[in-house]
């Protein structure tokens, strides 16, 4: 018969007196996952759960919360040192991540990685729930040729593969989460592993060969484009020299998408620009938005949104706004007429 894997540790701040909160939650931090300063500026103070559960070689957890911010400042790296890597997939609510130099928005169903041997800051705006690993480094470096990461890692939901992959490693841990059994454990933990060691050695990791390592490529492809669709200089080359593969071989993966490499780009490009033009001021002209987003003229980007979103960029900002069209393959070729 099945047994119960029993949670190694369960916290919640119901008991606490509200003053006492915060204190008694940076404590159980800092004995049972890692050194945290916490604040709170909800008006009835800090409301937070959570429970932990040992896998042997990885760790799970199950927070909850209301509007808090937690930071792991310099100093705490040599007072609660901690090696590891936190993997975290955010379940309800909206939050920023800090680390190296980078700000990055979290949305429901993104997944975020990253090192807890550098400082971060991690801010929740609202009533959050997140599940999350634990993965210790010196369980993951045995192979070379999986990459220390030295900056935090955005798994965007909205990105299809990367949705494909955000819920694969939510599935592994809440259906061990929602029946935690001895007998599963092992198998969930080298699930998790074999996923995030996926993510973190790029195409050298030891991944199985066929569906998923294509959707994994496909992945990393998105994500590169998406952090740099302002960069003038993006093309397919570039995201095919990031990915150590052939241009020609890249456009395989995104003809699962029916388009090309570079469509998909200026595809990208595009849904960008309308987003700013429905929400920046009118005083940014449609021809200074045009150069943010890469095109060279404002001729030629109002070209290429017609034929994206079926209207001009100036029938879209005068509203009311449109339902945009489908079909990247119709769109006249974005790399024609001067556009760099």
């Amino acid at each position: 018969m099945d047994s119960l894997f029993v949670p190694q540790t369960e916290a919640s701040t119901d008991s606490v007196p509200p003053a006492q909160r915060l204190d008694f939650w940076e404590s159980r931090n800092a004995a049972e996952l890692v050194g945290l300063r916490c604040s709170s500026f909800a008006a009835e103070g800090l409301s937070a759960w959570k429970r932990h559960f040992d896998l042997g070689s990885l760790r799970l957890s199950d927070i909850r919360g209301n509007e808090h911010v937690i930071e792991r400042p310099r100093p705490m790296l040599r007072t609660h040192p901690k090696d590891s890597i936190f993997a975290g997939v955010l379940l309800t609510g909206d939050a920023f991540f800090y680390q190296s130099g980078r700000c990055i928005p979290v949305h429901q169903g993104d997944l975020i990685i990253y090192p807890t041997t550098l400082p971060y800051l991690y801010g929740f705006t609202g009533d959050m729930r997140q599940i999350q690993v634990d993965l210790p480094m010196d369980a993951v470096f045995t192979d070379r040729r999986i990459l220390r990461p030295n900056a935090p890692m955005k798994i965007d939901s909205s990105l299809s593969a990367g949705r494909q992959l955000a819920s694969a490693l939510r599935c592994a841990m809440s259906e061990f989460i929602d029946n935690p059994l001895a007998d599963r454990a092992q198998l969930t933990a080298e699930r998790i592993r074999t996923l995030l060691e996926a993510l973190l050695g790029g195409d050298q990791a030891r991944v199985r060969p066929g569906k998923e390592s294509t959707t994994l490529r496909l992945l990393r492809a998105e994500t590169f484009v998406a952090e740099h669709l302002r960069d003038p200089s993006l093309d397919a080359e570039e995201v095919a020299r990031h990915l150590s593969m052939s241009a020609r071989h890249l456009n395989r993966l995104f003809a699962a998408k029916g388009c090309t490499t570079t469509h998909w780009i200026w595809s990208q490009r595009l849904q960008g620009a309308r987003d700013e033009l429905a929400t920046a001021a009118r005083s940014v002209s449609i021809g200074e938005l045009a150069l943010r987003w890469g095109f060279a003229t404002q001729a030629h980007f109002a070209s290429c949104f017609r034929a994206e979103f079926g209207m001009t960029p100036s029938e879209y900002r005068s509203g009311p706004l449109g339902a945009p069209r489908a079909g990247l393959s119709k769109r006249p070729d974005p790399a024609a007429g001067g556009v760099q």
